[in-house]
């Protein structure tokens, strides 16, 4: 292919599948289930977390306040027996330490103990793990194993989410589908195998006979062809890495972006040497991280050991013809292509 020419370029064909997009409409779910979803809200703590002193390990409670001074040559006599604890159990009023077993000691009418305590020793204090009000999720963040327990802690049994919905059909049995959908999943969304769907990736040998006309000004997969009718959208591309690969991060997260709230990643640094790329095409290129800068591992082309080393994916334009070692590229982080909130 030596021109774009008769090609869609790709800015136009993302402007019209963005067209008229907004997030979709926020659901509520079960915790269990909003798991690595998006949150359409911010969810905030209702009350600190502990509500009272919590045991660290077996042993007595203790009001480190009693304790003060206290030696073995000057023990401080309490007039009854601290009460055992495990670790966990919620520590008595008043209590705010927990010291060993043996630390208590039968004296007469009286319990002594011959070392002082400090407030929080062998305990958690109320309030010390998570303060009133304070975020677990953020809006337009996706919410992880750790926020999911933080709200089960908290008391907070089920959240908003935004969860696009993607079609992926035709030709979709192969190992490359299945990496497309994992990807999907990744990103929040729920995938199906027919429509309706926010989106409709169909994957076919020969997308121009299912599409006829121009492709897109994209390499790879400049034989992908959009279709858009009123609120319906389709991509249909061919089931080959490359194609798809160059899709996912030219047209189909940009969309998932938009549908849950969010922006895509961008983390610029300088090119490790220079790349080329054509006039009138978007390139897609592979990026690995190096302490220099971005190494480009490949430009208009994906393979299986580029994909495999690459941490960032960078579309050129198509007005450029590449770029000089040492200019900044921003390029969309492989595996954490959306900003972290």
């Amino acid at each position: 292919m030596s021109s774009g020419s008769a090609l869609i370029p790709l800015d136009r064909a993302l402007a019209r599948l963005l067209d008229g997009l907004g997030p979709v409409v926020a659901e509520t779910v079960a915790l269990p289930e909003a798991l690595g979803l998006v949150a359409a809200a911010t969810l905030r703590a209702p009350r600190a977390l502990p509500a009272h002193a919590v045991a660290l390990r077996r042993g007595i409670a203790v009001a480190s306040a009693d304790l003060v001074g206290a030696t073995p040559h000057a023990p401080a006599l309490l007039p009854a027996a601290p009460p055992v604890v495990l670790g966990g159990d919620a520590l008595p009023e008043g209590a705010d330490a927990v010291l060993p077993a043996d630390a208590a000691a039968i004296s007469g009418p009286f319990h002594e103990i011959g070392q002082s305590a400090y407030p929080g020793e062998g305990a958690v204090l109320p309030g010390t793990d998570l303060a009133d009000g304070a975020v677990i999720v953020a809006e337009g963040a996706p919410i992880t194993a750790e926020m999911a327990l933080a709200l089960h802690l908290a008391g907070i049994a089920e959240g908003a989410v935004r969860r696009p919905r993607i079609a992926v059909t035709g030709d979709a049995a192969g190992p490359e589908a299945r990496w497309l959908r994992a990807r999907l999943a990744q990103a929040g969304c729920t995938v199906s195998d027919a429509a309706p769907a926010d989106l409709v990736l169909h994957l076919a040998r020969d997308p121009a006979a299912v599409a006829p006309g121009p492709g897109l000004a994209l390499q790879p997969g400049g034989d992908a062809a959009l279709l858009v009718d009123g609120t319906s959208r389709t991509l249909v591309l061919a089931p080959r890495a490359d194609a798809i690969v160059a899709a996912l991060f030219a047209l189909v997260l940009p969309l998932v972006a938009v549908l849950q709230g969010r922006r895509l990643a961008a983390a610029s640094l300088p090119l490790t040497r220079k790349i080329a790329s054509q006039v009138g095409l978007a390139d897609l290129a592979l990026l690995r991280h190096t302490p220099e800068g971005w190494e480009p591992l490949g430009v208009g082309r994906v393979t299986l050991t580029a994909l495999l080393a690459a941490d960032a994916v960078a579309i050129l334009g198509p007005g450029s013809e590449g770029a000089a070692a040492g200019t900044p590229i921003a390029a969309i982080p492989l595996q954490e292509p959306f900003d972290p909130r």
